[in-house]
C-alpha cells in the first residue's frame, strides 16, 4: 500500500480519573482537536479508534487493539493523540510503542499538546514525560485505593454492584433491600444444596425455569456491553457463581468489606485477602438465609468432592473417618455389585501399596451403617424432646463451666488490655504535639516512641485474639440452642435424608473390628453440641449426647 493510501489513525481515550477533571478532556473534545489538526496539516483518510472510560495503565483496550492490528498490517501510516498521556499511563509500554512498533511499521506518531512528532527525530523529554504520566496514574490509584480503604472500614460498598438476591436502597445507596425478582432464586439453590442435590442438578433447575444468569439480568437491566457475552448464553449458569452465592455471608444480612485487593495498578488482576483483614458489620440488611441453612452449606462446601458417574451424593459424604487413622473413610460401589453389598473402608487401606503406614480396612457395610445412625438419630431426638430442660442444664453443666469461667477472666483480660492502648494513644498525641511545636528533637521522639510502638502493636494482636476467643464462646452458647430448635422441627424421623443427616451429624468415627468379641465401635458427633470436659459422666446423664456417641455394633460380615 502506498503511503499517500494509508490511513490516519486518530486515537482518542478517556478514563474515569480524566472524566473527573472537567469536560476538556472528554472524547468529543478530543475528537474536536484531533480532527481540526489533522484538517489544518492535510492529514487525509482519517479514522477514529476510541477507548471511553477505561484507564491508561492497561494496554488491553478494545479500541488501542483495533488500532495496532492496522498498524501491523501496513494500512496506518500515522497516529495522532491529543497527548502522550492519551496513548498510555505505562512508561515501559508506551515507550515500547513510540520506539519500537510504530517505527518498524514505518507509523509516524504526533502527540499534539507535547509537541512530539517522531517525524522530526527522537525528542530527549518524550521518556521523561512518558514516567511522569505513569507517576500521574500511580498517584491517583493511590489516592483511589486510600478512598476505598476508608469506605471498606466503614461498612460502606466501594462498587457499584451489590450481591444477586439484592437491590440497592434507593434512600440509602449503602443499604440493601431483598429484590423481589432474585432472592426467591437464592433461597432456592441453598435449599436444593442443603438437601444434597448437585451442583449439576441445580443448574439444570435454574435452566429449566429459564432464571437469567446474574451476567445475563445485569445486562437485561444496565445495558452495559461488559455484560453483553453473558446474554448470549443467558440460562447457563457457572458452577463459580453458584458455590460464591453458597459461601456469601451477605445473605446471613451481614456486610463483609475488603474481601479483595488489586496486585497492582499496572494490573486488573485481584487476590483474596485473608479473612483477618476483612471487615466485618453484622445485621445490616434483612437476612435471606436463616443461620441453620447457612451453616449446613458450608459445611457441605467444606467437604466437596470431585463428581462421581452416581446420580446421586452419598448419603454420608465428608462425614465418614477412619477412627484409627483418621483417613477418609471410601464408599465402594459398582455397576454389577447389588446395593446391599456397598460398602466404606478405609482410604489409607485403600491405597496401602503407596502409603508407608497403612491402615486395615475398616469394612463396614452401609446398609448396616444407615440401620445404626437411624436408630441413634431418633433415640436422640426423642429423648432431647422429653428432657429439653435437663440436656440444657446437663450440657451446661458438662460443657460450659469451664469455657464460662475463661470466657469471663478473659473478658477481664480484654477491658484491661483496651484501657492500656488507650492510655499508649494518649502518650503518643502528646509526644507528636510536642514534636510538632519543636518542643521535642527528632532524636528524643524516636527514643520515646520506640518502646511505646512495640507495646501498642503486641496490644493489638492480643485484642483481636481476645474478641475472637470470646465470640466463639457466644456462638457455641448458641448452637447448643439451636439443637434444641432442629430437634423440634422433627415429629418424627423415619428415614435417613442428606439434609436431616448432615444437618444433626457433625463426623462419624469408624473403629476396626475386635475379632475377640467381633462387634466394632462406633462414634457420632452430633453438630452444635461439642465436645463435653467429662464425657463419660455426662454420657451416663443424658443417654450419650456428649459431643460423640459410641455404639457398639455386631460384625455385619
Amino acid at each position: 500500500m502506498r503511503q499517500e493510501e494509508k490511513i490516519t489513525a486518530l486515537y482518542c481515550r478517556l478514563s474515569q480519573e480524566d472524566l473527573q477533571a472537567g469536560e476538556s478532556g472528554s472524547i468529543q473534545n478530543q475528537k474536536m482537536i484531533l480532527q481540526k489538526y489533522a484538517q489544518e496539516h492535510r492529514f487525509l483518510h482519517t479514522r477514529f479508534f476510541i477507548d471511553d472510560g477505561v484507564s491508561g495503565v492497561s494496554f488491553e483496550r478494545e479500541g488501542l487493539q483495533a488500532m495496532l492490528q492496522e498498524v501491523e498490517a501496513g494500512r496506518v501510516g500515522t497516529v495522532i493523540t491529543k497527548d502522550l498521556s492519551r496513548l498510555g499511563r505505562n512508561y515501559l509500554k508506551t515507550g515500547e510503542l513510540i520506539e519500537i512498533v510504530f517505527p518498524e511499521n514505518g507509523v509516524r506518531y504526533i502527540a499534539i499538546n507535547d509537541g512530539v512528532d517522531t517525524a522530526g527525530g527522537d525528542n530527549e523529554f518524550t521518556p521523561l514525560r512518558n514516567w511522569f504520566n505513569e507517576f500521574y496514574a500511580r498517584d491517583t490509584s493511590k489516592k483511589i485505593r486510600a478512598v476505598k480503604q476508608a469506605k471498606a472500614q466503614k461498612g460502606e460498598r466501594v462498587n457499584g454492584e451489590c450481591p444477586y438476591g439484592y437491590q440497592i436502597d434507593p434512600e440509602n445507596k449503602n443499604h440493601l433491600l431483598p429484590d423481589p425478582e432474585t432472592a426467591p432464586v437464592v433461597r432456592q439453590i441453598f435449599a436444593l444444596y442443603v438437601k444434597g442435590e448437585r451442583v449439576c442438578d441445580i443448574q439444570k433447575w435454574l435452566a429449566d425455569n429459564q432464571i437469567l444468569t446474574v451476567g445475563a439480568l445485569r445486562f437485561q437491566r444496565t445495558g452495559q456491553p461488559r455484560y453483553q457475552r453473558a446474554s448470549l448464553t443467558p440460562y447457563a449458569w457457572p458452577d463459580k457463581t453458584i458455590y460464591d452465592i453458597l459461601a456469601r455471608q451477605e445473605y446471613l444480612g451481614h456486610t463483609v468489606t475488603g474481601k479483595t485487593c488489586k496486585v497492582s495498578y499496572k494490573s486488573k488482576k485481584t487476590k483474596k485477602n485473608p479473612e483477618e483483614e476483612r471487615y466485618f458489620f453484622p445485621n445490616t440488611h434483612e437476612a435471606l438465609i436463616d443461620e441453620e441453612t447457612f451453616a449446613l452449606a458450608k459445611k457441605r462446601l467444606s467437604t466437596r468432592h470431585r463428581p462421581t458417574k452416581a446420580k446421586n451424593i452419598d448419603l454420608f459424604s465428608g462425614l465418614l473417618f477412619c477412627g484409627d487413622c483418621g483417613h477418609k473413610m471410601y464408599l465402594q460401589q459398582g455397576v454389577r455389585i447389588p446395593e446391599r453389598k456397598h460398602a466404606y473402608t478405609c482410604g489409607n487401606y485403600r491405597n496401602r501399596k503407596r502409603n508407608v503406614s497403612p491402615c486395615t480396612t475398616h469394612y463396614i457395610r452401609k446398609s448396616v451403617l444407615i440401620e445404626l445412625v437411624l436408630t441413634d438419630l431418633q433415640r436422640v431426638l426423642s429423648s432431647v424432646k422429653q428432657r429439653e430442660k435437663e440436656f440444657l442444664k446437663i450440657v451446661e453443666k458438662y460443657g460450659g463451666q469451664e469455657a464460662r469461667k475463661a470466657s469471663e477472666q478473659e473478658q477481664k483480660e480484654l477491658f484491661a488490655v483496651q484501657a492500656r492502648l488507650q492510655e499508649i494513644d494518649a502518650v503518643f498525641r502528646k509526644l507528636y504535639e510536642d514534636n510538632a511545636l519543636g518542643k521535642l528533637t527528632e532524636e528524643q521522639f524516636s527514643f520515646m516512641t520506640s518502646g511505646y510502638e512495640d507495646e501498642r502493636k503486641m496490644l493489638k494482636e492480643r485484642i483481636k485474639a481476645l474478641e475472637g476467643r470470646i465470640q466463639a464462646a457466644e456462638e457455641q452458647n448458641l448452637y447448643k440452642k439451636q439443637f434444641i430448635r432442629m430437634v423440634r422441627r422433627y415429629t418424627r424421623m423415619e428415614g435417613l435424608t442428606y439434609e436431616n443427616v448432615h444437618e444433626f451429624i457433625d463426623r462419624i468415627l469408624i473403629y476396626e473390628l475386635d475379632r475377640e468379641t467381633n462387634t466394632r465401635r462406633v462414634e457420632i458427633f452430633y453438630n452444635f453440641i461439642g465436645k463435653a470436659d467429662d464425657p463419660q459422666e455426662f454420657a451416663k446423664d443424658v443417654f450419650h449426647f456428649a459431643g460423640s456417641v459410641q455404639i457398639q455394633t455386631e460384625s455385619e460380615k
